[in-house]
């Protein structure tokens, strides 16, 4: 040992080339509890650290074990200058309470530079002490590419850099010693206690935490990922943190938008409620159409409307365009079941001056009339599949040709179209084609038939009588009435509930399309109205049957419109022909008598 000058204050001892121990110090006496005499000239100086024999670091040096001090020491062995090696170790019997165990051993030699024997010294350490002093776990905590930080009795021990910036400090050794929870905004404060209480028993495994951090006095958001683990008769935390700041902001932003759209759309929906009864209703199968639709009103995405005969496509149609980026341009419906097939191109695309016989100008077809507004194309099922590609080829590429024109003119239109037909067997039969089916069958929108939403029955109801009675009287609906219409199926759905309760109205009879066993022909009593402001006294029978002459021929007149606008499936325009008089006089005459635009 006379070449080494070695530490006499921490326990030290010495082996000879045989591997006896041939010194033992105080200090080993004082931390191992085992006196000079018990291992002088013995090999027993394994009992200072374990129960049982086994080869201690300066056993292994001495005999030049290196495979064994490898496998043994491999996580935190560390070699010096000169051959010594240290290392950190776990023992079993505790020295002062502890059972980690910094320790270095290296070879002794003569003066010849032979091998005479090797040492042995070590200290009892805490994970605090040994977390600050050991360069290994420093080194990988500041090579850690998140932000780390290692806790013991709820004080940080070590920390990097990254850590450090996150939290407003210029250095990690800055850090060292500060309570765990400084960083904790005071609206986290009392969570972040109560988790980590009694040595961080609230805390689970594997799971993350969500916590604010204030800094510099603003507010950011970070995610942990905690690990605790027993360390001798403590209990440590690692934990690692992701700055989350900039996700949650967006996450917020996110969330302040859904609920704004949320808010609109009610207040959209609300709005079109009252605009028209055909959309009134609780049912969940209206409310999810409704949503859809508004939902997608404001996207330019081409869309197919799906329902029955009389469930309001068109009507749906029309909303969807009102709340659409294109509501203040045109919006041009086309029913294409009713326009001949020879005419469907002139129809559509419009036509130049002596394009046929009697084309004596230029005349604007349905493209040029929708541009840069709503196309709906109800019935789009019955267009022939020579017009398909024609239109198909004008709404993709945003422009056509009128027919005998030689240039070609602007058509941006958004389609939206109707049918009650399965569009996907026509494709497989060939009757539509298919490039023309997924450029209008980009989303679907299916209308519920009346017999799906009963519960919104009741509204329509009272909704069509307030619509067609005169406006000086109020309705009175025979609850019989109500539960008859509740027992219908309604095959017509919303326009065959409007046309008989139009012919309600005009006959006092209830006639249904196709009625059930349950559903046979029906008269009620045809006093419906009660006049609005009456004097008790003198609402008697007797009197009521006494009305003034202007009265009870408006009334008649009223009743003889009405049931002609039933006969006609509400089409006003027909019905002036029907009657012989001008559409213009009719009108005047509807608004008079309070008769409002029935569902066309």
């Amino acid at each position: 040992m006379q070449d080494l000058t070695l530490p006499t204050a921490l326990p030290l001892f010495t082996l000879d080339q045989k591997g006896v121990v041939n010194f033992w110090n105080t200090a080993c006496e004082l931390q191992t509890g085992l006196a000079e005499s018990e291992v002088l000239h013995t090999r027993r100086h394994w009992r200072a650290f374990y129960f049982s024999p086994r080869p201690l670091l300066a056993d292994m040096l001495l005999h030049g074990d290196e495979a064994s001090l490898e496998k043994a020491y491999r996580a935190t062995l560390t070699r010096h200058e000169g051959g010594a090696v240290s290392c950190i170790l776990r023992i079993e019997r505790p020295l002062k309470g502890e059972t980690t165990l910094w320790t270095q051993a290296g070879l002794l030699y003569g003066a010849q530079g032979e091998t005479t024997g090797a040492y042995q010294m070590f200290q009892a350490v805490s994970l605090a002490q040994f977390t600050i002093a050991s360069p290994i776990v420093q080194t990988l905590i500041d090579k850690f590419p998140l932000p780390v930080a290692l806790v013991l009795q709820s004080r940080i021990q070590a920390t990097n850099q990254a850590y450090a910036a996150m939290t407003g400090y210029e250095s990690p050794e800055a850090m060292i010693g500060l309570p765990v929870g400084t960083f904790i905004d005071e609206a986290d404060q009392a969570r972040f206690q109560e988790l980590n209480a009694n040595n961080h028993a609230g805390l689970k495994p594997n799971a993350v935490y969500r916590w604010r951090y204030r800094v510099h006095g603003r507010v950011r958001h970070v995610e942990g990922h905690p690990v605790v683990f027993p360390w001798g008769n403590q209990t440590a935390l690692l934990s690692t943190m992701v700055d989350v700041t900039d996700a949650v902001l967006k996450e917020q932003e996110l969330e302040d938008e859904r609920a704004r759209l949320e808010k609109e759309n009610a207040q959209l929906l609300e709005k079109i409620s009252r605009q028209d009864a055909v959309f009134f209703g609780e049912s969940p199968a209206m409310r999810k159409t409704m949503s859809l639709a508004v939902q997608m009103g404001k996207t330019d995405t081409n869309l197919v409307i799906l329902g029955e005969t009389g469930t309001g496509k068109s009507l749906l149609a029309r909303v969807i365009h009102d709340v659409s980026p294109r509501r203040d341009h045109p919006f041009v419906m086309v029913n294409c079941a009713a326009i001949p097939e020879q005419l469907l191109e002139s129809e559509f695309f419009g036509y130049a001056k002596g394009a046929f016989t009697g084309a004596t100008g230029d005349r604007q077809g349905f493209l040029g009339a929708a541009h840069r507004g709503t196309l709906f194309l109800d019935e789009v099922a019955e267009l022939n599949p020579a017009m398909q590609a024609k239109l198909l080829h004008a709404v993709e590429n945003k422009r056509y040709t009128p027919v005998g024109g030689t240039r070609s003119l602007a058509g941006d239109v958004r389609l939206i179209c109707a049918t009650n037909r399965d569009l996907i067997q026509m494709v497989r039969e060939g009757t539509l084609r298919e490039d023309f089916f997924y450029r209008i069958f980009v989303v679907d929108i299916p209308v519920p038939p009346l017999r799906e939403r009963k519960e919104d029955l009741p509204k329509l109801i009272e909704f069509f009588f307030a619509k067609f009675s005169p406006l000086d009287a109020k309705v009175r609906i025979p609850e019989e009435l109500v539960r008859l219409f509740l027992a219908y199926d309604w095959p017509g759905n919303v326009r065959e509930l409007q046309n008989v309760i139009l012919r309600y109205l005009a006959t006092g009879q209830v006639q249904f399309i196709a009625p059930t066993e349950r559903m046979a022909e029906s008269s009620f009593a045809p006093s419906l109205f009660t006049e609005r402001e009456t004097d008790p006294e003198r609402n008697t029978k007797t009197e009521a049957a006494f009305s003034p002459l202007k009265k009870m021929l408006e009334q008649a007149e009223r009743a003889y419109i009405l049931q002609a606008l039933a006969h006609c499936n509400g089409n006003k325009a027909h019905t002036a022909r029907l009657l012989g008089v001008k559409l213009r006089t009719f009108h005047s005459r509807c608004a008079r008598l309070g008769i409002r635009r029935p569902l066309s």
